[in-house]
């Protein structure tokens, strides 16, 4: 335990006081509310209360599961959580544990406002927000429960949007997933998830890729209106500072990479006006 952070036990106890019963993962909605005591806690994280009581006031380690658990338990801001690993001297992991955070008003507004597709995800991929066009050019980024990873992985109609998908679509995806699972349990079952197909599966085991992201790279999509010709999308990927754990993604329509015999050129998508095509 380092001495570094005096403060964070009793900024600990601050953020128990901040909850109440019903606010906790799976509260049941008919039983008595009440204050999150140290007892509450130990009985969510599965622990004895002298086990919590001795982490909340920094006498005992805290493990990388326990801040995990902490964190998701008090819904802790990620600054509160980054907080917490450096206290106790633990790695930080490269997504943080995953909660679901609030989507920002001002956040809605912005992808509203972008002329292209554009959605909110969260440290575990599960989209919180889309604009309309997003829901115009991929439908199923609309449904609830959505997620970037499983959609477009696992067979079903966002997959089925990716054009050349093992070339263009499935590589990064995993490499991104295979950076965030090295330390998150909530990415490592989505890789298990994903894993069931037998087509994923081989990939995987196949590549070795670990970039941490792969935005700005230009992929070939079926869109909405233009079902039998793919558009080229530059998929493009921003961290609001002040809500360092969702992300806007982007499609945003791009020039079709050079291909063909010399001559052929990109040309305007007829079907919906979106994107362009390489015609040969």
């Amino acid at each position: 335990m380092q001495d570094a952070a005096p403060d964070l036990p009793a900024l600990l106890r601050r953020w128990r006081a901040r909850r109440t019963r019903a606010d906790l993962p799976g509260a049941d909605p008919a039983a008595a509310d009440g204050p999150v005591t140290q007892a509450v806690m130990a009985e969510q994280l599965g622990i004895s209360e002298h086990h919590y009581r001795r982490m909340e006031t920094g006498r005992r380690p805290l493990s990388s599961d326990a801040i995990a658990g902490i964190s998701r338990t008090l819904a802790l801001h990620p600054d509160e959580q980054l907080a917490l690993y450096r206290w106790a001297g633990r790695p930080v992991p490269p997504l943080l544990s995953p909660i679901t955070p609030d989507v920002p008003d001002d956040l809605r507004d912005h992808i509203d406002r972008l002329p292209f597709p554009a959605i909110l995800e969260g440290p575990d991929f599960t989209i919180l927000a889309h604009n309309r066009r997003a829901a115009r050019a991929c439908p199923w980024t609309a449904e609830p429960g959505a997620n970037v990873m499983t959609d477009l992985l696992l067979p079903g109609p966002a997959r089925e949007q990716c054009a050349q998908w093992e070339e263009h679509w499935a590589p990064p995806l995993l490499a991104q997933l295979r950076q965030g699972a090295l330390a998150n349990t909530a990415l490592r079952a989505i890789v298990d998830r994903v894993c069931e197909d037998p087509q994923v599966r081989e990939l995987w085991e196949r590549t070795a890729d670990l970039r941490r992201h792969a935005y700005g790279t230009v992929r070939p999509m079926y869109l909405e209106g233009a079902p039998t010709r793919p558009a080229w999308v530059r998929i493009m990927g921003w961290q609001p500072m002040h809500e360092p754990s969702l992300r806007v993604i982007t499609g945003e329509p791009a020039p079709a990479p050079t291909c063909g015999p010399r001559g052929h050129r990109p040309q305007k998508c007829s079907g919906c006006g979106w994107g362009v095509h390489c015609v040969g």
